[in-house]
Formats: structure tokens, C-alpha cells, sequence
């Protein structure tokens, strides 16, 4: 079980990490439903919904963090970006 004080408090990027966490268990079956999801990741269950349709629609493009300014390109291809979340999100957490 992930313990989140709040996904809230996470960087944008472990945001992101962990809506797609939170879909690959709903898409291997790890987890049953919306709520066992929420509750094994400590999240809401709207969250969950919101974050599965996203992914339903749009791909892991639909989970990919959009608030803040538009800034530079990014310092790492999308391609060097989408192996690293891949890693990030087979990595377990650690709350130290």
C-alpha cells in the first residue's frame, strides 16, 4: 500500500507518476475497482474516475500534468520523458 500524505503535496511530476500508477492497477486488475484504487493509493475516488476516463480518451497523454505556465521546451525528449516515468513508475516509493 502507497502512503500519501496528500498527492496535493507532490511535484507535478510525481503527480503524474502517480495517476498512472493508479491506472495501471485498475488496467492489470491489482486493484478492483475506483474505490479500492483510492484506497490503496490514498486518493479520492472522483480522482481515480477522473484520471481512468482521462487515460480511456487520451492515452498517457491524458495523464500528463497541464497547470502552470507554458515555459521552455523541456530539457529531455518525450521519448527520454516517457522512459523515465515508465521507470519512475515500476520504482516502489519510499517515505523517509
Amino acid at each position: 500500500m502507497v502512503e500519501l500524505e496528500g498527492a496535493h503535496r507532490l511535484s507535478p511530476a510525481e503527480q503524474e507518476v502517480l495517476r498512472l500508477r493508479v491506472v495501471t492497477a485498475l488496467e492489470s486488475g491489482r486493484v478492483e475497482d475506483y474505490r479500492q484504487a483510492a484506497e490503496v493509493f490514498g486518493v479520492s475516488v472522483r480522482s481515480v474516475g477522473i484520471w481512468w476516463c482521462a487515460y480511456r480518451h487520451d492515452g498517457r497523454d491524458g495523464l500528463a500534468t497541464r497547470r502552470g505556465r507554458p515555459g521552455p521546451a523541456g530539457l529531455i525528449s518525450p521519448e527520454d520523458r516517457g522512459t523515465l516515468f515508465a521507470a519512475m513508475a515500476d520504482y516502489p516509493r519510499r517515505n523517509c
